[in-house]
């Protein structure tokens, strides 16, 4: 598609947060925030000429590789906010994208993301074949304390649980949609500590892809500053997540 007319940099979306997208507490489920992220960064992408449709030419999508969400606030059912995200760095398979969730102006949610340019044929990276030098890179702007780290994946299990992904996992790509890894991670955590709301921070890398009629084991270990996850196919990790308590 061609770049819009009305295409900026930094791209503001508002979005008005509904019952369905909101827990018992009537906040914000924390699913639904990381899809707010995947939404709008979709929208953005598609209005510079870089959507999926725009990718496909080349057989090629974004995948999310790595993210890491701070947490002041949660929003509310039927809030507005402003969901802000711009690019740091975006040069051959790899972009950093960033974001900020705003209401009346004040700052609720922060986080920085690594996506990497997937050949969708070849089921691997790939470099992006789409010219994008008239978006603008804002390498200064970080909207978190912290910067994405690699996680650690050898830690001991307190808890395991078996799950077979389901069609209702996949997404456009034909594989499980990020958001699908955490809430397996977040239902297998004490209501207490949702409904409670004392995650301060999100972590995850997503190392490799999976795909419909997996047979996952998802580990859990806890310790003083949170919870950590492992999700692995066949002993093989596929995805790591850090909960900050």
């Amino acid at each position: 598609m061609p770049i819009s007319e009305n295409f900026k940099s930094i791209h503001t979306k508002k979005w008005e947060i509904f019952f369905s997208q909101c827990d018992p507490t009537a906040q914000l489920k924390l699913t639904q925030l990381a899809n707010l992220f995947q939404l709008t960064a979709s929208e953005h992408a598609t209005k510079g000429g870089l959507g999926f449709e725009d990718l496909q030419k080349d057989n090629q999508s974004w995948v999310m590789n790595r993210i890491r969400i701070e947490i002041d606030e949660l929003p509310f059912w039927n809030d507005i906010v402003e969901v802000e995200t711009w690019i740091e760095i975006l040069k051959g398979a790899k972009s950093i994208r960033d974001f900020s969730i705003l209401k009346n102006g004040k700052k609720l949610v922060n986080a920085t993301s690594l996506w990497a340019v997937f050949n969708t044929n070849k089921r691997r990276p790939d470099i992006l074949q789409i010219d994008s030098s008239h978006i603008e890179r804002f390498p200064d702007r970080k909207p978190t304390k912290q910067e994405i780290s690699i996680l650690e994946k050898d830690f001991e299990a307190d808890l395991k649980t078996n799950y077979k992904v389901k069609f209702s996992d996949l997404d456009i790509v034909n594989h499980v949609n990020n958001t699908k890894y955490l809430e397996w991670c977040l239902d297998t955590i004490e209501p207490e500590v949702l409904l409670n709301h004392q995650i301060k921070a999100i972590e995850m890398n997503f190392l490799k892809e999976l795909n419909l009629f997996d047979e996952i084991e998802i580990h859990q270990q806890k310790n003083k500053n949170g919870i950590l996850f492992r999700i692995q196919h066949q002993d093989k990790i596929n995805f790591l997540c850090n909960i900050e308590l």
